[in-house]
This record gives C-alpha cells, sequence and structure tokens, in this order.
C-alpha cells in the first residue's frame, strides 16, 4: 500500500534515453559480484569473538526468531542487509530501483550506474561490521517505528527529514555520513555533466542523498543547473 510512483516521474522515465542508478543493476557482472559479496567461506564462528558471537545469537533468537547457524557463511555485509530487511513488517518489498529497471528495459533504454558494486561495497565493509550488527540487532523495535516514520516522510516526500532520520542510525557516525552520503553525492555530481551531455538521462538515487547542502539536488544547483520538482 505504500508503494506508488507518481505519474510525472513515470513520464519523466519514458521521455529519456537512459535510466542511471547508484549501480548498474542491468549488467550481469556488478550483480554478480553483489551476489558474492553477501557470502564467505569463513564460517561466522571463526571470524569474530565468542563474546560477540553469542551476544548475536542471543539477539538474533529474541528479536528475529533466527538461528545463527543460518548465517554463517553470510558476509557481515549481508546479516547487516538481512536485518535491515527484516526491520520492515512487510511481506512483499519493492525496491523502486528494480520497478525502474523493468520499465527501462522494456522500453530498451540505456542502463547504467554512477558507481561501481566494487566501491559501494568498500564503504559497506568499512561500516556496516557486526559491531553494527549487533546494534541494529538492539534497536530493533525503535528501527521499526523509524522505518514507518521513513515510509511516511518519504510519501510526503520530505527528504530533509528523511536525511535527519538516516543521521540518527546508531552506525552512522560522522565518518559513515561523509562516506555513505557526502563523498558519494559529490562523485556522483562530476559524473553527471559528461552522462547527459548529448543524451537525457534518468537518475535514480536514494531519498536521503537528495537534501542538504551536501544534498545531489544543491550540489546541482552549485553547478548552474536548474532543478525542478515533478509534481
Amino acid at each position: 500500500d505504500d508503494y506508488f510512483l507518481n505519474e510525472n516521474v513515470s513520464q519523466a522515465l519514458k521521455n529519456s534515453e537512459a535510466l542511471f542508478t547508484e549501480i548498474n543493476f542491468g549488467n550481469m557482472e556488478e550483480m554478480l559480484l553483489m551476489q558474492k559479496s553477501v557470502q564467505t567461506d569463513i564460517p561466522l564462528k571463526e571470524r569474530i569473538s565468542e563474546k560477540k558471537y553469542k551476544k548475536l545469537e542471543s539477539l538474533l533468537k529474541e528479536k528475529l526468531n533466527t538461528e545463527i547457524i543460518s548465517l554463517e557463511k553470510l558476509s557481515e555485509a549481508g546479516i547487516a542487509s538481512m536485518i535491515m530487511m527484516k526491520s520492515f513488517s512487510c511481506d512483499n518489498i519493492k525496491m523502486y530501483e528494480i520497478e525502474l529497471l523493468q520499465k527501462a528495459m522494456s522500453e530498451k533504454k540505456q542502463l547504467g550506474g554512477l558507481e561501481t558494486v566494487k566501491e559501494q561495497l568498500k564503504i559497506m565493509e568499512d561500516h556496516l561490521n557486526i559491531d553494527a550488527c549487533i546494534k541494529m540487532l538492539e534497536e530493533l523495535k525503535s528501527s521499526e517505528d523509524s522505518n514507518r516514520k521513513m515510509v511516511e516522510l518519504y510519501k510526503a516526500q520530505n527528504i530533509d527529514e528523511l536525511l535527519q532520520l538516516l543521521n540518527s542510525s546508531s552506525y552512522m557516525n560522522e565518518k559513515a555520513y561523509h562516506e555513505f552520503v557526502v563523498n558519494r553525492n559529490n562523485n556522483w555530481v562530476t559524473k553527471m555533466p559528461e552522462l547527459m551531455k548529448n543524451k537525457s538521462v534518468f537518475f535514480a538515487v536514494g531519498a536521503a542523498h537528495l537534501g542538504s547542502k551536501d544534498g545531489v539536488l544543491d550540489l546541482l544547483r552549485k553547478n548552474g543547473y536548474t532543478v525542478e520538482a515533478l509534481n
């Protein structure tokens, strides 16, 4: 019930020659790398201390009714992603990137990414470690409330409060914020002019990358572009 795609947004995609998302979901090599990144040959029990293992085991059982043995071959980023997905009280989760990708592919548009999977994984590996996973589980109930608030803010298109909500996450310290958000925004805006030089491009990135003076919208304005909302 929460999913929506504004008709003007659909029309803007239809009128564009290319779709560029954060990573190129149409590149099979990139997708294989992403898939492999959530798996590891080294069991979780051998990667972390006994104390953290027992803490994680207890929290998984208590919060998610999940046995830790099922996560032994998941990477830390894979475990964090699983916790994030389960923090949404919805069985049928839709990803906007995939919905847009399917529309773009059906219309045979060029596909691309603003960064590589390898670049994205580096940031995740640096910040989504076991300590972050434990904090996510400890805060799971409040996370569910935050996710409901996030959905409402998204539907209201309140990008500034969305960013503030993201910053309230336990793992989002100042360094993480700069690497997850600020640095990536600047990298993307540097690439965008060349990408749209000779064709119309539909760029789709997470809502948290849009607001504030460090957001993609203001960075584009600073570079002389006129940015208007599609109402």
